[in-house]
């Protein structure tokens, strides 16, 4: 009897049985623990993952202005719902993003401005670049229920921005001509598909036109320099010499423009002036015979011989066609690449045979100098149009983004920014 009282009071070794009989239990928990805590981590990444795809997805929609608007919810909306998340039932969970037409500041789909560092919603589509995408849910828990919590919140926020291009390929060939804004208005018709592929027409007056009217002006890509006829063919010399490098200009700037007739600048181009040392014609024969426009759907709009330059695309305002000649100081809104495919010199001389299908200056271009037109030969009529035509595209150029908020062209880069 005395033995066993001894023995009852005897504690050594009473931890390590205590130890050990909670152990079991104690890896349950914790192991319970882990599996929750990386299954909710996994419906995290997989909410964002959907989310970043839905911003993505409606900020490719954005253009000129909010005619694009519903488009791009829809968008957003369809793309969140392609990418479903595990929330551990036997068949995904699907992310449906409400629309938020009103577009409420705490939406799930949020149309706004993204100024490089902050978001702001917005509704004017001349300045939204951006699209909030957001979504919460709760993930159902299966070990932690004996702790009490039966589910565990998730959520997640993406902006995806599409942005211009600030300034053109360092090293491209900058043409002192500016685009209208017009193309990506939804103005323009026939084969500019939303812009893309548009055919660009500079002349003194132009009844042809995709959008009627000028479509482009001259530009002084030299900051300081007004586009008079002697600064604008200085610059032209320059870009047929081979010289022209870039522009210290960038997206956001203002750029001095001029429409209308500039003689000596057509002289050059057309190779009437001696003191060119080259002209369209040869730029045109010199180039590959496949230079290639898309539209926007990426069916061609020009292929053949042409030019390749870059030029700005400028803010010409809400109407279109532009009133008149596109004059005085206007905001650069993004960069493109252009091919010019036609220079039209007086008296309805065309620089080269270039008969593209569809065409909207074989019309001006006399009979006698490689073109159709009703009027006859040069000999006969001794006024005409001049002028300088070509085919613009979307091509993305390789630059840093513009934190400028402005008009959202198809020249623009999509970039997730948080």
């Amino acid at each position: 009897m005395m033995k066993l009282r001894r023995w009852l009071r005897d504690e050594k070794g009473s931890i390590l049985l205590f130890t050990t009989a909670l152990v079991v239990p104690l890896m349950i928990i914790f192991g319970g623990l882990a599996l929750d805590l990386a299954h909710l981590g996994t419906v995290d990444n997989e909410v964002q993952r959907s989310l970043d795809a839905a911003s993505l997805a409606g900020a490719g929609q954005l253009r000129f202005d909010s005619s694009v608007f519903p488009a791009a919810r829809t968008w957003a909306q369809n793309y969140a719902l392609l990418n479903p998340f595990r929330a551990g039932g036997p068949t995904p969970a699907t992310i449906n993003l409400n629309l938020n037409t009103p577009n409420g500041a705490n939406g799930d789909i949020v149309l706004g401005i993204w100024n490089g560092s902050s978001f702001t919603p917005s509704l004017d589509g001349t300045q939204v670049n951006a699209v909030l995408c957001r979504y919460q849910t709760t993930v159902p828990m299966t070990f932690l229920r004996l702790l009490g919590f039966t589910a565990l919140p998730v959520s997640g926020e993406a902006i995806a921005w599409a942005t211009q291009p600030v300034t053109p390929p360092p090293t491209a060939c900058v043409f002192p001509v500016a685009l209208s804004s017009c193309f990506f208005q939804g103005l323009t018709s026939g084969n500019t598909s939303l812009g893309c592929g548009a055919t660009v027409t500079l002349i003194s007056s132009s009844p042809g036109s995709t959008v009627g009217g000028n479509t482009a002006a001259w530009a002084s890509m030299v900051p300081g320099q007004n586009p008079s006829d002697n600064n604008i063919n200085s610059q032209v010399q320059a870009a047929l010499g081979n010289t022209c490098t870039g522009t210290t200009l960038s997206t956001g700037e203002d750029i001095p423009v001029t429409g209308g007739q500039l003689n000596n600048v057509i002289n050059c181009l057309t190779g009437k002036d001696s003191k060119c040392t080259s002209n369209f014609t040869t730029k045109y024969a010199s180039s590959p015979a496949n230079l290639t426009v898309l539209k926007q759907d990426g069916t061609i709009s020009y292929q053949g011989h042409g030019w390749e330059v870059f030029v700005p695309v400028i803010d010409t305002g809400s109407g279109c066609p532009p009133s008149g000649n596109i004059t005085g100081d206007k905001a650069i809104v993004g960069w493109t690449r252009m091919v010019i495919t036609q220079v039209l010199g007086k008296n309805g001389e065309c620089a080269v045979a270039n008969h593209w299908p569809g065409n909207p200056w074989d019309s001006h271009c006399f009979v006698d100098s490689n073109g159709t037109s009703p009027h006859g030969s040069s000999s006969t009529v001794v006024s005409g149009q001049t002028g300088i035509f070509g085919y613009y595209d979307c091509k993305y150029t390789p630059s840093p983004p513009a934190p400028v908020p402005g008009p959202i062209t198809a020249t623009a880069r999509l970039r997730l920014v948080k």
